[in-house]
């Protein structure tokens, strides 16, 4: 056995750092076939031409970073919690010294075995998710947050099958899993506390009258523009034309 030393590298900030845990050209070439950044991937095949005016959706589609299958296979599941329920299918298996998938936890879940390591900064978890508003019908991703900046070795992406005795295919490039970075402790340093509690009497009447003007305004005005869209939140302002602080309408590449 290797003497177990303790390395510590420092990824640079806003990186995430690939490596792969064998160490062969094959394995890092393959290394962008797995991982799609998903800045500018603004399209979504389910997508009609109204979706694309909403801007929360826009900006939500290109969080993250998708993997991708390797591979093209099928499932079948039987409803049974036994790793054995779960039939999993190889059509191709050209990558299989790369990624590997198996039903290994049971429960219906298809595991997703990527023989890569993810790297993150200090204090910067890594959670696998779906792809954001991307899906494979009967195909839904468990959510895990993975310590990747202390982790240093391979994760399993897993995913579960929603309906059984159902042949689920899953062809080579789809976009099978994702994950998106999070600082750790961010989401829990969060509570959600009672308006009243926090605003006073005067801020919340001009909240309740925005309210109230912004659905005369979507009724009677953006109504008749086109798409129904009236464009405020698109352009960063309130229904007085008061801009946002600090909006967002794009992605930076």
């Amino acid at each position: 056995m290797t003497e177990n030393k303790e390395f510590q590298y420092n990824i640079p900030e806003n990186s995430i750092v690939i490596t792969p845990t064998v160490n062969t050209d094959m394995h890092w070439d393959m290394i962008p076939d797995i991982i799609e950044d998903m800045r500018g991937k603004v399209k979504r095949d389910w997508f009609v031409d109204h979706a694309y005016f909403c801007l929360p959706l826009t900006i939500a589609n290109q969080y993250g970073y998708g993997i991708r299958s390797l591979s093209t296979f099928e499932v079948i599941w039987n409803g049974g919690n036994a790793p054995q329920d779960l039939e999993v299918n190889m059509i191709d298996e050209d990558a299989s010294d790369i990624q590997q998938i198996s039903s290994h936890f049971g429960m219906g879940l298809i595991t997703i075995q990527n023989n890569i390591v993810v790297h993150t900064p200090k204090f910067v978890n890594m959670m696998t998710m779906n792809p954001t508003n991307m899906f494979i019908d009967g195909l839904y991703n468990m959510n895990g947050v993975v310590e990747t900046d202390n982790l240093k070795r391979d994760f399993t992406f897993n995913v579960k099958v929603t309906r059984p005795n159902h042949t689920i295919r899953v062809n080579k490039g789809d976009i099978i899993s994702g994950m998106m970075p999070i600082q750790r402790y961010f989401v829990d340093s969060f509570h959600v506390k009672n308006g009243k509690d926090v605003m006073d009497s005067e801020y919340l009447e001009h909240i309740n009258q925005i309210n109230i003007d912004f659905g005369i305004e979507r009724g009677e005005v953006d109504i008749n523009k086109p798409h129904g869209n009236g464009r405020r939140y698109f352009n960063g302002e309130d229904v007085y034309g008061c801009p946002f602080h600090d909006h967002q309408r794009k992605i930076k590449k």
